[in-house]
């Protein structure tokens, strides 16, 4: 069997080379148009009114298929767009390569931008650096002047805002200035989220434990009592995204500095009224708010809410400062060092005194006991802030 290629138009048309003469049993197939079965076609991506896939035209150029495809969006750079382009070879090592393409050249119909397309051509229409920034705004509630929400520039700083809302108010508490950001709340919760996940195991790990004697009976329903505690908590107090901030009275003092973050899209500041209390709460026998003394200890503090009772966990005591940082014996970092119950606090802190980690389970279990009590703590801390 052998096997012949015509060209069909050249046979019609009487041209011996191809205008074969046929044998007995010979088969002639006569293939589609391959132009009509598979039409060629470039792409268009991006910052345009209807992105995607066009025919492709006789002398179609980069400004006729912007106008196909409904012309460009407010959102687009006008200054650069992206050629894609199939580099033909061999065919096992097929390539592409990308070039620039001077948009605001191409659309006034100049010849060297404006450049011819080919089938399969990808044009990518890149957006506005800008744009994301366009319309940002932030809320600042509490004590300043013009509390409300407020337009905010690429690179604004937090003093800047402030100072566009007319500076702090005479009753403003700096020190304890609330930033909450979306980005941060969304990683906290994603961390809330596994936490709860943990402690429901755990709480299957609990209630698979042996009952061998009335020891054992009790201390697994007491874990499993405060498992339920803690979870409870968790799932009522989600948490804020908040971002500590040191906001100080005087604004030349910050302004400019690595205290005067960037502020971002979204972002709530909320500049509370001075705090004339401290809250205690946890395993206390009167969990209350304490008038503040200037210049006392967190342990002062304890003793006025009654003092610590038998379920208190003394070494796992932590204070939630005024302005979001934690003081806690195992983590004492920053300017504080040693027992959290010795330093000296400022209003509107909170001291939280934990339980005892239920003694069945696991290490890895205690520890997870006790940073689900943390993080339910320092979210309702922030619920005692009022702007």
């Amino acid at each position: 069997m052998k096997i012949l290629s015509v060209k069909l138009g050249e046979a019609l048309a009487g041209n011996p080379a191809d205008n074969l003469l046929l044998e007995s049993r010979d088969r002639l197939l006569i293939h589609r148009n391959v132009a009509q079965v598979d039409p060629s076609t470039v792409d268009v991506k991006g910052e345009v009114a209807k992105p995607g896939r066009y025919p492709l035209t006789t002398n179609m150029h980069v400004e006729d298929l912007i106008q196909v495809a409904g012309g460009l969006k407010r959102t687009a750079d006008p200054v650069t767009a992206d050629l894609t382009r199939y580099a033909a070879g061999d065919p096992q090592h097929a390539t592409s390569e990308s070039s620039p393409v001077l948009l605001s050249a191409a659309m006034s119909g100049d010849s060297g931008e404006n450049k011819l397309l080919h089938d399969g051509d990808v044009l990518t229409i890149r957006q506005n650096p800008g744009w994301s920034d366009v319309g940002a705004s932030m809320t600042v509630q509490g004590e300043v002047q013009h509390p409300g929400s407020f337009g905010i520039r690429p690179g604004e700083r937090l003093s800047s805002v402030l100072g566009r809302a007319g500076g702090l108010g005479p009753q403003a508490y700096p020190y304890g200035a609330v930033l909450m950001r979306r980005e941060v709340r969304e990683l906290e919760m994603n961390a809330r989220l596994e936490m709860v996940r943990r402690f429901k195991q755990e709480q299957v790990n609990l209630k698979a434990l042996p009952e061998g004697d009335a020891d054992q009976r009790n201390a697994k329903l007491t874990a499993i009592a405060e498992t339920e505690t803690t979870l409870r908590q968790l799932q009522e107090n989600p948490p804020i995204g908040r971002v500590v901030i040191h906001v100080q009275p005087n604004m030349k003092t910050w302004r400019n500095t690595a205290a005067d973050v960037l502020v971002r899209d979204g972002d709530v500041l909320v500049i509370p009224k001075k705090a004339d209390y401290i809250t205690v709460n946890g395993q206390v026998f009167n969990p209350t708010a304490v008038s503040y003394r200037p210049g006392r200890s967190a342990q002062w503090y304890l003793t006025q809410a009654g003092g610590l009772t038998q379920l208190a966990n003394k070494k796992a005591v932590f204070v939630i400062r005024a302005d979001g940082s934690v003081l806690a014996a195992k983590n004492n970092s920053g300017l504080w060092s040693g027992d959290p119950l010795d330093a000296p606090l400022r209003p509107g802190a909170s001291i939280v005194v934990p339980d005892v980690a239920p003694r069945t389970g696991t290490r890895n279990w205690q520890n997870l006991f006790q940073a689900g009590q943390l993080a339910a703590s320092a979210a309702l801390a922030v619920a005692y802030i009022h702007p």
